[in-house]
């Protein structure tokens, strides 16, 4: 099977279809992310209005690119993954994740970069706790486990609100994230 196979399977999975959240944004918007989200991103990889790109770094990464960008030769509308063992939760968990972000770029959506980030996480701990992924794998305090400590929060029917502001707080306050992170994205499709 093939990468786009994999990842078409990952987004029509039950555990991918049972993702089902949403917030409010920092600047007031509702977001949400669920079963269409996936579907719309399934769509536009059938369809070849997304590109993938494999073997792009050298590390376990993803990553999608909804703009072109010159001084990275990255296109726009692109998934670019690294040398990602292809047969984990954690790499499905990791599509899953940027699969959000993507989603977001085809409905033209304006939103704060921290918001666009936290649903991306939020996504990712849904599908790694739907998949039976223990959360004593994930890195204590990481953006993936505060992720899923939202999750656990939601299906309880808590309120999540105190793990929606420390997964904001992690994300702003990682370097990997200075670049962007307080500014907001504008999904062109």
């Amino acid at each position: 099977m093939g990468v786009k196979e994999q990842m078409l399977q990952i987004l029509g999975s039950d555990e991918t279809r049972r993702v089902h959240f949403g917030f409010r944004g920092t600047n007031g918007s509702q977001i949400t992310v669920d079963r269409t989200s996936f579907r719309r991103v399934a769509n536009a990889l059938s369809s070849g209005q997304i590109g993938i790109v494999e073997n792009r770094f050298t590390s376990d990464i993803a990553m999608y690119s909804a703009f072109a960008d010159l001084s990275s030769n990255s296109a726009a509308n692109t998934f670019y993954l690294g040398r990602n063992p292809r047969w984990s939760r954690a790499f499905n968990a990791l599509i899953v994740h940027e699969s959000v972000h993507a989603s977001f770029d085809l409905t033209h959506s304006t939103i704060p970069w921290v918001d666009n980030e936290a649903a991306a996480y939020i996504a990712q701990g849904y599908y790694l706790r739907n998949s039976g992924y223990p959360r004593s794998g994930l890195e204590l305090g990481s953006e993936t486990s505060v992720g899923y400590l939202m999750v656990d929060t939601i299906i309880a029917g808590g309120d999540s609100d105190y793990f929606l502001g420390a997964l904001r707080d992690l994300l702003s306050a990682n370097p990997r994230y200075h670049s962007y992170i307080s500014g907001s994205f504008v999904g062109d499709g």
